[in-house]
């Protein structure tokens, strides 16, 4: 496959655009932690993109809705959108067995996997620098996260599935939905999460009501309630971060390497642990500041030895292919 060519200027809104996100992302998760005991899962996947269809529709204005329902048509955009949604169910599905730290470590193996396929899929070959710094990156989230020891539990291999479909999701992206407008991806995920949603709003129906005096029922298996009018701000708010999340993140995928901006993922564990200070009253220990400094250190080293040259030498797009070179530093465009 002939090798995607980047421009040296196109890597700084990427970066841009996935900082967004993650920041985007972080708030949503510490919201969606904070609201847990109110509604579940399948309720909040229904009534946030509820929420957030009019403010899509708004943006995207009558032609965006039309290029929405075309893209809908397309194999590709379908693809991206089942992948995000496997991601989510494969994730969510382990965190009743498993540590949420085990699972979330699980889950940041996927700038590993990112890396991976473009290598692969897109022909964005990291030199061995950029392999060790995305190493560092992963060693960054141990310490961040430090999970405990415990025995093997087969349902690790969820947070591992979800993060191979995340990896292939924005590998997809980068390949093959460039040329989709963010927003019109933002409106085919947001309409995957309704069909979700509604999915497993009908299976807990179906299940029938909980029986007297059994076990409270987890974010997964709460049945659909009433909410208290906070939440229902909390959710409006859910519903505009997931718009500009959900765009800006498939912005930063087709406009910079899918290895580097998936390193610069990592910075939503920064922004985590911020929230994690304001809304719950957690200060970052030494180690969680060590971490924080490896994935900063790792950012900079795959910026270095980024395919294609993505240095801040200069702002000229290079003409020619993504360097093979197996040396960080080496045979850059």
């Amino acid at each position: 496959m002939k090798p995607i060519i980047v421009s040296q200027a196109s890597a700084w809104p990427g970066i841009g655009c996935i900082v967004v996100s993650v920041f985007c992302l972080s708030m949503s998760d510490a919201l969606v932690k904070y609201i847990s005991d109110d509604v579940g899962i399948w309720q909040l996947y229904v009534l946030r993109a509820l929420l957030a269809s009019p403010l899509l529709g708004l943006v995207l204005g009558r032609r965006g809705v039309v290029r929405l329902g075309w893209a809908l048509r397309r194999r590709w955009v379908l693809v991206r959108t089942g992948l995000l949604m496997a991601m989510w169910l494969a994730f969510y599905a382990a965190l009743p067995t498993l540590t949420l730290s085990m699972a979330a470590v699980a889950l940041y193996t996927s700038p590993l996997f990112i890396a991976l396929f473009a290598s692969w899929w897109a022909g964005e070959r990291l030199s061995a620098g950029g392999w060790w710094g995305i190493a560092l990156g992963f060693a960054g989230v141990v310490l961040i996260l430090r999970p405990g020891t415990t025995h093997f539990e087969p349902t690790v291999l969820l947070p591992l599935l979800a993060a191979v479909c995340y990896a292939l999701a924005c590998v997809v992206t980068r390949v093959h939905c460039r040329d989709e407008a963010p927003l019109v991806l933002s409106g085919a995920m947001n309409l995957g999460f309704l069909c979700l949603g509604a999915a497993g709003c009908l299976w807990m129906l179906l299940q029938g009501p909980l029986p007297v005096g059994g076990a409270t029922p987890s974010f997964l298996t709460a049945p659909w309630r009433s909410l208290p009018a906070d939440t229902w701000w909390l959710l409006a708010g859910l519903a505009v971060l997931f718009v500009l999340a959900s765009s800006t993140v498939a912005k930063a995928y087709q406009a910079a390497p899918a290895a580097l901006i998936g390193v610069f993922d990592y910075a939503y564990l920064i922004f985590a642990a911020v929230w994690s200070w304001w809304l719950f009253d957690a200060t970052p220990d030494m180690p969680t500041v060590l971490g924080m400094v490896c994935v900063g250190v790792a950012g900079g080293i795959v910026w270095r030895c980024a395919p294609g040259g993505l240095r801040p030498a200069g702002i000229t797009a290079s003409r020619e292919p993504i360097s093979r070179s197996p040396t960080c530093g080496q045979g850059q465009v």
